[in-house]
Formats: structure tokens, C-alpha cells, sequence
């Protein structure tokens, strides 16, 4: 038979135990709620993108064709500047 002691360890040890799988419990609930929420905000987001792009008119794909196409251009001229500067800057001058 186990003495008192060794049954005050083993006590001692289950408590610990089922305080760490209450904590993970804890954190796998919040865990949860925390995925449901993006869930939740994911589907009202994706909703009201369908529901704007089921409501588009002609002009309204024209004009966003148009604001991709400028946007493009922006971006090609923007990573330009960004190679040209680097280049510049790797230039070692001479006399400084």
C-alpha cells in the first residue's frame, strides 16, 4: 500500500495536472472565439463584395479597368525611381 505521503505527491501531482489542462481548455476557447470572429468578419466582408460586384454597371468595371491600369503604371514608375536611386547610390564618388 502507498503511504500518506506518496499519496499527498500523487494529490499534489493531479492538481497540477488539472490545472494545465484548465489553462489549455482557456486558451483553446479563446482561441476559438477568436477564429469565429474573423470567420464572422470574413463572410460580412465577402458578402458586401459580392453584393457590389453583382450591382456593377459597365461603367463602373470601365472605370476600375481604368484605375488598375493607372495603378499599374504608377507602381512600374515608382519601382524605377526605387532601381534608379539604388543605382545611384552604389555609385562611389570620387574626392569625398
Amino acid at each position: 500500500m502507498a503511504t500518506i505521503e506518496e499519496l499527498k505527491q500523487n494529490l499534489k501531482k493531479a492538481k497540477q495536472e488539472l490545472r494545465e489542462a484548465r489553462e489549455e481548455l482557456n486558451e483553446a476557447k479563446i482561441r476559438e472565439k477568436l477564429y469565429l470572429e474573423r470567420l464572422d468578419n470574413w463572410a460580412e466582408k465577402n458578402q458586401a463584395l459580392h453584393r457590389e460586384i453583382s450591382g456593377m454597371t459597365m461603367d463602373d468595371v470601365a472605370k476600375k479597368q481604368r484605375a488598375k491600369a493607372e495603378y499599374k503604371e504608377k507602381y512600374a514608375k515608382d519601382i524605377e525611381i526605387a532601381e534608379t536611386f539604388d543605382k545611384q547610390s552604389q555609385v562611389k564618388l570620387d574626392g569625398i
